[in-house]
């Protein structure tokens, strides 16, 4: 073949590829230190990768092949992954070299360079274990960086955000992007950083997509893609989970704590832009109290218009009526939404001030009631004038006049960008003590990024109720969200479209009772979704875990404050036990709510009879006494139980022996808590008197 044919076949190589790779790294010839934190690796044909030490055993590592210096990752607009002051500088750099390697050590770790390859080892120093081997050298493309780990064969990953369906990743690929995919498989809020239990954690910096590779393709590889030219990344080196997410919040931020109110559920619903016109025709329409039944529609079908306060007739169709209603059927509230939907204001006046006025009229009434109130965010936060008024918004006005507590952002407003949301969350963080009486911010959030997790909670997206699907991939999703450093996480109740199946409902009302947020959108699916919508016995049974929520409040509260440095409210079942059986997919349908609860979820139609009475199986416990939180029968751990009986009404939940749980009284808001008196519940230690039907082998 001639050389003008084979430099033709190259570039058509090179385009059926779609990038143009660097050359590899060659040897390094040198190690050199630039000051007290950091060094630079320099290479045989130029390069330079500068390592930068963030803590003893965190530390930077970056290198542009096209000469660029160290630099804070583009975005449009600018916005920041890191905490003001992410270091924790202690101890001095050991820089060593000779002839096989270089290396640079600090208490906690070396980090190793081998002169022939360049490739990369860390050791942490602390156990003399290698945590991260470098089997191939950086692959700079012109869109695409990707580093290659070893994966060695007894190692587990985890994190990427909230990927919905997942939370252990060991032979699997995840990606790292909003692929506005919100059911099993999707990405709702995704991170970029993963952890391994071999004893790292990475964190690519960069708001760019990203593909994470753990054994998929190689067994024996990890490959970490980005779409960036440049290799820009944090890695950490510690021996535990709750370690490495210390390590993480060092650098981006600590979870938020959410305030008391937040742990209650929400209702959220548009109420300043509908219509609703009487129907005559049988199953159409939603039945109202005057016992008449409505179509809804968002244009003028010269119907009622909705209003927030419910002046003369659209009473029924008010914010402040649903406030009422909750009220009615003793059912606890802590917070509503009632601009929840495009287009949709939260006031009839033709100035923006008077909008503000109406809310503020809705915000003292719902706090006379013990409920806080919100806003959903479909555009900016402060006025536009090219905005007509109804969607005029000022954040400070509506925080220090109307009273608003709550904020909640879609993807209309976020973008796909990641940066924009990062930005207006943190403001909003920032506004809301400020102008709100020092009151603690609550911000849900979609489309998050490293860092969402110190400004805001996220829900997983838009998802149809009523079928098991729903309850089933939350469970996993919900777990690895809280190993991804994203603890508060939510999804709608029963889902915001589909329902009518009272078996799901009731489930999901259950299950939801231990975790963090309950959101209740209204006014999208097939039925309204208040707890009462599908009448008996969903009303009484869906009351009574509203009510068991509102009990535990002291105990939830106490683990969100230990997931704000610590393990996450929703914790895998290998924090309590680490083993194959646990490290795995196996337990994903089950999770330990703080040290204490060991939730089991019904997620699936078993032996179901037309009540919806059916049975769990597969249920782990543990080594040790747990025992049947409503029954009070104890059960030996160690092994896994099935057949385990679940009529409609029961979720199947454990105590672990030796617990203390603190409660209050029940109530349906935090304004209703008698604050002399306090409940704790005694579980102690005690010889088991049932087995489970399957021991472990």
């Amino acid at each position: 073949m001639n050389k003008k044919k084979a430099k033709i076949l190259l570039a058509a190589m090179l385009l059926a590829v779609g990038e143009t790779a660097f050359a590899a790294d060659k040897t390094v010839n040198a190690i050199r230190q630039i000051n007290p934190t950091t060094v630079e690796i320099l290479y045989s044909d130029g390069g330079v990768l500068t390592l930068d030490f963030y803590g003893q055993n965190i530390f930077r590592i970056f290198r542009d092949p096209k000469g660029g210096i160290v630099r804070h990752p583009s975005s449009n607009p600018p916005a920041q992954i890191l905490v003001n002051n992410p270091r924790k500088n202690e101890g001095r750099l050991t820089v060593v070299e000779n002839d096989a390697n270089v290396a640079v050590s600090t208490a906690a770790v070396q980090v190793r360079f081998d002169r022939q390859t360049g490739l990369m080892c860390v050791t942490d120093l602390r156990n003399g274990r290698e945590v991260i081997k470098e089997v191939k050298p950086v692959d700079f493309r012109k869109h695409s960086t990707t580093v290659t780990f070893a994966n060695v064969s007894d190692e587990y990953f985890y994190g990427g955000g909230v990927q919905n369906g997942r939370f252990s990743h060991r032979g699997k690929r995840i990606d790292i992007v909003n692929s506005c995919s919100w059911t099993d498989g999707g990405v709702a809020s995704p991170a970029p950083f993963y952890w391994s239990t071999g004893g790292y954690a990475a964190m690519p910096y960069t708001f760019k997509p990203g593909v994470y590779d753990f054994g998929s393709k190689d067994k024996n590889r990890v490959t970490i893609t980005h779409d960036m030219p440049y290799l820009d990344m944090f890695l950490m080196v510690s021996a535990t989970p709750v370690s490495l997410l210390r390590d993480y919040y060092q650098l981006t931020g600590n979870p938020v704590l959410l305030p008391k109110f937040a742990f209650y559920e929400g209702h959220l619903n548009a109420y300043n832009r509908d219509y609703w016109k009487e129907t005559t025709e049988s199953g159409r329409g939603v039945l109202f109290e005057d016992g008449k039944r409505y179509i809804e529609e968002q244009k003028d079908n010269n119907g009622i218009k909705e209003s927030l306060n419910g002046e003369n007739q659209n009473y029924q169709f008010s914010a402040r009526a649903v406030i009422d209603r909750y009220k009615k059927y003793d059912m606890p509230l802590g917070w509503i939404l009632p601009n929840d939907g495009y287009g949709a204001g939260y006031g009839q006046a033709s100035t923006l001030d008077g909008n503000i006025t109406n809310l503020k009229i809705l915000g003292d009434y719902a706090r006379k009631q013990g409920v806080e109130i919100g806003l959903w965010t479909q555009s900016n936060l402060y006025p536009i004038d090219s905005i007509k008024p109804l969607l005029q918004r000022d954040i400070v006005k509506e925080v220090r006049d109307a009273g608003v507590r709550v904020l909640k952002t879609d993807v209309a407003w976020v973008g796909p960008g990641y940066s924009f949301g990062l930005n207006g969350i943190a403001d909003v963080a920032n506004v809301m003590p400020y102008y709100g009486n020092n009151a603690r911010p609550f911000i849900v959030t979609l489309n998050g990024w490293a860092g969402t997790q110190r400004y805001a909670g996220v829900w997983t997206g838009d998802q149809s109720g009523g079928e098991w699907e729903y309850i089933r991939f939350h469970i996993p999703t919900y777990i690895g969200s809280g190993l991804s450093g994203v603890g508060n996480i939510s999804s709608d109740m029963d889902g915001i479209f589909g329902g009518k199946n009272a078996p799901v409902n009731i489930r999901d009302y259950q299950w939801k009772t231990f975790s963090p947020m309950q959101l209740n959108m209204d006014g999208w699916g097939s039925n309204p979704k208040y707890p009462q919508a599908l009448g008996e016995p969903a009303t009484s049974i869906n009351r009574s875990y509203l009510k068991l929520k509102s009990m535990l409040l002291p105990y939830t509260y106490s683990c969100s404050y230990e997931a704000v440095t610590g393990k996450p409210i929703i914790r895998a079942m290998f924090l309590e036990d680490k083993n194959d059986y646990t490290l795995g997919s196996t337990t994903h349908y089950q999770f330990m709510y703080g040290p204490s609860f060991l939730v089991a979820p019904i997620y699936q139609n078993t032996l179901a009879d037309k009540e919806g009475n059916d049975v769990r199986n597969g249920i782990y416990l543990p080594e040790g006494t747990w025992y049947d939180y409503f029954t009070g029968a104890t059960y030996k751990g160690g092994c896994v139980l099935n057949d385990y009986a679940a009529p409609i009404w029961k979720l199947p939940v454990f105590v672990k022996a030796g617990a203390i749980i603190p409660m209050v009284n029940a109530n349906n808001n935090p304004s209703e808590i008698d604050k002399s008196r306090r409940v704790f519940e005694l579980y102690p230690e005690a010889k088991a008197n049932l087995c489970c039907m399957m021991m472990m082998e």
